[in-house]
């Protein structure tokens, strides 16, 4: 008598306990999760705000701030677990794997906000001395005598920071050119590029750490040959010789020195 609809059909939809526990469940979660904190936090501290009003918190020192944002923080807990909990059971997770979701919710947010921290943390510039003035690297640039243009070369240093000019001196009696350029930011990434005004040039992939502070930087480095020649009318930069090219050989200088 009380069985009022047919067998196997049933008035609203019903899920089936599946209590599996899927990635495609804990996603949902945590983004349910992360909206459920966001939206009580919001309403939480415009609560605790005017509650700190009527209690005649303090507004000194920010203490009725603190007093809505610890509010709102303890809200936001509450929406989160609550928002996670409706996923979980309305995607059909029962018993301990409903808190075992919740953790694996908890933790990707975790995961990801920190990847995300890193990535950002990673594509700002970080100087290399804070505290004090940039170190110098000092240049010394050798040539083969028969390299005339060698004496109206240009020189910079580029790195996936900045891109600096070298001062350079004049060639000297040995064909030698000295110069300095400021080293401003922390990478591994450095290339000096000689130049000609011919538009020939020279790059040398400098062996330097991302930091270049420590001592045994401070002494002078060997003799180094190009890596990369880009000749007048060429298609780009080709692998250099084996032959005799300007060579060239640098230490770091800082305010200590």
């Amino acid at each position: 008598m009380l069985d009022f609809f047919p067998p196997g059909r049933y008035p609203a939809r019903v899920v089936e306990p599946a209590n599996k526990l899927k990635l495609s469940t804990i996603l949902i979660a945590a983004a349910a999760g992360v909206l459920g904190f966001g939206v009580v936090f919001l309403f939480g501290a415009l609560i605790a705000s005017f509650a700190a009003g009527a209690l005649h918190i303090s507004t000194m020192e920010g203490a009725r701030g603190y007093f809505a944002a610890l509010a709102g923080m303890l809200a936001g807990v509450v929406g989160f677990v609550a928002a996670v909990w409706l996923v979980l059971r309305r995607r059909g997770v029962r018993g301990a794997k409903v808190a075992l979701g919740g953790v694996a919710a908890l933790g990707l947010i975790i995961v990801s906000a920190a990847s995300a921290v890193g990535i950002w943390y990673s594509m700002q510039p970080h100087v290399l001395n804070r505290n004090g003035p940039e170190p110098l690297l000092r240049l010394e640039i050798r040539a083969p005598q028969n390299i005339a243009i060698f004496a109206d070369a240009t020189a910079e240093l580029t790195t996936d920071r900045n891109t600096a000019d070298v001062v350079l001196e004049k060639a000297d009696e040995t064909a030698t050119r000295r110069g300095y350029v400021p080293l401003y930011y922390r990478t591994s990434h450095r290339l000096l590029a000689l130049k000609f005004p011919n538009g020939g040039a020279r790059l040398y992939n400098l062996r330097l750490p991302a930091n270049p502070m420590p001592k045994k930087y401070h002494a002078w480095s060997a003799w180094q040959k190009p890596d990369f020649t880009d000749e007048p009318g060429s298609t780009g930069p080709k692998r250099a010789g084996t032959g005799p090219d300007i060579e060239v050989r640098y230490h770091v200088e800082t305010a200590d020195d």
